[in-house]
């Protein structure tokens, strides 16, 4: 019976029942009564732990924290690096047509910070072009003064769903961005991390839908990107933007970066996949328009100059399956670099060991986040 079957929800449910039923008709009821008060108890506790086990596998069969009972108990995940599309920095870091950033300019005096001499920055910022508004943080560098001329890269945080933005400030994505910024191995850049769902509860998968549906992508790969140069120094370059996210956040990272590669010149996907997910409540796409967002077929005939940090588990059966398909067919001037780890299932403690090696990555790949 394997831990993504159907049977452990089964086998527990039926469990949870029988002990139920004996807590209620209060059997047995043979022995003494300090006896029965003791089986009783043990009933109790055995049905509440019966509980939790039932809950933890119905969350587990919704989003794959496990994909197997070994990477229950621990296996280890063995990785296999792999390297598909181009090599070559200047193809990377070439200038792309398009609007991105061009036209938008830093004002010579910034808009007062909402919380003076603190590193992170909460905002709430609304946009009428895309119609959305969503609480936004910001992760400024050490040393960071508004008043001085010099100007910073930007990495664009993207959480995962069910979540919010406060879900990545969680995780180890700024200590480990300090960390490799203190050992001159990162620039210091400012951390942007926006809601990406607007309105919060639906399920967006980073696109824009049609007229009066939520316009996603264009929220965060136009809207965000403007309002973050308006607020604060950063460099405009394609070169010093990159996109980084985890699971639903590594797919929108992935959708913006390819899609948008005037703006963004690399991604970092953890555990992400290639094909938008969506759930059963929501899906504006068309025929015509779900191919705009199929990067597996994006990769294979129209390439863009981006560069990738890839990183899936072949047990995990959300991500893999795109991921592997993505990673045949990627060809220059889409640069990817792929780590395949054997085992992992779709959770945090999966990809957060990773998190500073494609940090480091990033610093050598993009010149923006050049030490």
């Amino acid at each position: 019976m394997e831990l993504t079957d159907p049977g452990p929800i089964v086998l527990l449910s039926g469990l949870a029942l029988v002990v139920f039923g004996l807590v209620v008709a209060g059997l047995p009821r043979w022995g003494s009564g300090i006896a029965r008060g003791v089986v009783r108890g043990v009933q109790v506790v055995l049905l509440n732990v019966l509980v939790l086990a039932l809950a933890g596998a119905a969350l587990n069969d919704q989003y794959l924290f496990y994909s197997s009972w070994g990477d229950l108990f621990g296996s280890r995940s063995t990785s296999v690096q792999v390297h598909h599309g181009g090599t070559s920095p200047e193809v990377v870091t070439a200038a792309v047509a398009g609007p991105g950033l061009r036209g938008v300019t830093t004002p010579a005096v910034l808009p007062p910070l909402p919380q003076p001499g603190s590193r992170l920055q909460t905002y709430t910022v609304v946009d009428t072009r895309s119609d959305a508004e969503g609480q936004v943080y910001v992760h400024l560098p050490v040393g960071y003064d508004p008043r001085s001329s010099r100007t910073y890269p930007v990495i664009l945080g993207l959480h995962g769903f069910p979540s919010g933005p406060k879900g990545f400030l969680k995780l180890d994505f700024l200590s480990s961005v300090d960390a490799l910024t203190a050992e001159h191995r990162l620039a210091p850049s400012i951390v942007v991390v926006p809601r990406i769902d607007t309105p919060a509860s639906l399920d967006t998968e980073c696109v824009n839908g049609g007229v009066g549906q939520p316009q996603t992508d264009t929220w965060l790969a136009h809207d965000i990107p403007a309002w973050t140069a308006h607020h604060f120094r950063v460099r405009l370059a394609r070169t010093s933007w990159a996109t980084l996210g985890y699971s639903y956040g590594a797919w929108c990272a992935a959708s913006l970066s390819m899609r948008h590669p005037d703006v963004f010149g690399a991604a970092v996907v953890l555990l992400g996949y290639f094909r938008p997910d969506f759930s059963a409540a929501y899906d504006p796409l068309t025929t015509a328009t779900q191919r705009g967002y199929d990067l597996v077929t994006m990769a294979h005939a129209a390439p863009p100059p981006v560069a990738m940090w890839v990183l899936t588990s072949r047990e995990d059966p959300l991500s893999y399956p795109t991921t592997s398909k993505f990673l045949s067919v990627a060809r220059s001037p889409l640069d990817v670099t792929g780590t395949v780890l054997a085992h992992g299932g779709h959770r945090d403690s999966v990809f957060t060991p990773y998190v500073p090696a494609a940090l480091a990555w990033l610093a050598q790949t993009l010149p923006g986040f050049r030490a």
